[in-house]
């Protein structure tokens, strides 16, 4: 993978460590807080390939396979969106590989990535006239990317001949069984657009060893290393706030499930045996050199940890790279930085 968006002066900052690209701080936050296992009722395609008939096709939970494709896609579309903004894959079995999955699993998780609604974070600056602007952050429901599989048809095939059931997929996004793929048009939510430019939540730069860093890590070790990328690399937050669903949404497995009229309908884990999880999946971060250190004090309630420049390239472990070495920054590299907004802070 070539994904490099540095210039030549990255070789004097990382050598050992290059190309690099960007991930949308947006899409970070919104995988810390979906990534899970999906207990609804709806099947899943990869147990039964078929064709969901809802209008409106929803889901609020992400596995961390289909969170990791995206984290390709943001890169691979980085690099090769043509002048419309759209990046064509023709070769599945190449991204695949990348993913360590075969073609045919691909094609389901671009299904998850594309046909269905999802709650996905977003900051919003608000302009008044005469006042400082508002920066609030939000939760919107959109496709995390807009996705069209291209598929080539027999001789005097049209697309009028295929029933519900020679479909895989939901009213939003579907191919044809027994077609071949000729190309998958790719492209993200728009606001993610808007924060690899720079703007909104802005991004951050990232090793090439992103996605394969990602996939040796659990699924709670995952949420915990997008949720720390997404914010500057030294971090304060409570147990309570973090376990926030703006965050890595796990008050229901503390607390259990309810229903609309409170009664709970699920038992949950207990605080200990979560604070306990994510005290693991810590340790876990730093066995795997993205932390540096990481402590919790009972008595306070905090969280606090330190990331290294082994994946992310904050843009603070940046300068202080440059500073050590005595070189000029790139200013081709200077990123939206939004720890201010509700959400990104250091907690106090």
């Amino acid at each position: 993978m070539s994904f490099s968006f540095m210039g030549d002066e990255s070789f004097k900052i990382y050598p050992e460590k290059r190309p690099l690209h960007r991930q949308a701080r947006g899409y970070l936050k919104t995988t810390a807080s979906l990534v899970g296992r999906d207990t609804s009722e709806q099947r899943s395609l990869f147990e039964i390939p078929h064709f969901d008939t809802a209008i409106n096709p929803y889901k609020e939970v992400l596995t961390k396979m289909t969170a990791i494709t995206g984290n390709l896609l943001l890169a691979l579309w980085q690099a090769n969106k043509d002048e419309k903004g759209i990046y064509k894959i023709t070769n599945l079995s190449e991204i695949a590989r990348q993913l360590n999955i075969e073609p045919s699993d691909l094609k389901l998780y671009l299904i998850y990535l594309g046909g269905y609604q999802r709650p996905i974070t977003k900051l919003n600056i608000i302009k008044e006239r005469g006042k400082k602007d508002k920066r609030i952050l939000s939760i919107y429901h959109d496709k995390i990317f807009w996705i069209n599989f291209n598929v080539r048809l027999k001789d005097n095939e049209k697309d009028g001949d295929f029933n519900d059931d020679a479909r895989v997929g939901t009213n939003y996004l579907n191919f044809i069984k027994d077609r071949d793929i000729e190309s998958v048009d790719i492209m993200p939510a728009v606001s993610l657009q808007k924060e690899l430019e720079g703007q909104g939540l802005g991004n951050v730069l990232v090793d090439d060893n992103f996605v394969a860093f990602s996939l040796g890590l659990s699924d709670l070790a995952y949420k915990i290393f997008c949720f720390s990328s997404s914010n500057k690399p030294t971090f304060k937050i409570t147990f309570r706030k973090l376990v926030n669903k703006k965050y890595l949404n796990l008050e229901q497995q503390v607390k259990g499930t309810y229903n609309t009229a409170g009664k709970r309908i699920k038992k949950g884990q207990g605080r200990a045996r979560v604070l306990q999880r994510i005290k693991d999946a810590l340790d876990e971060l730093k066995t795997k050199k993205h932390l540096i250190k990481w402590n919790y004090k009972d008595d306070t309630d905090f969280f606090c940890w330190t990331y290294t420049d082994e994946v992310i390239k904050h843009k603070e472990l940046l300068k202080n790279r440059v500073k050590n070495l005595k070189i000029d920054t790139p200013k081709t590299e200077e990123t939206n930085e939004t720890e201010k907004t509700e959400g990104t802070k250091q907690d106090n």
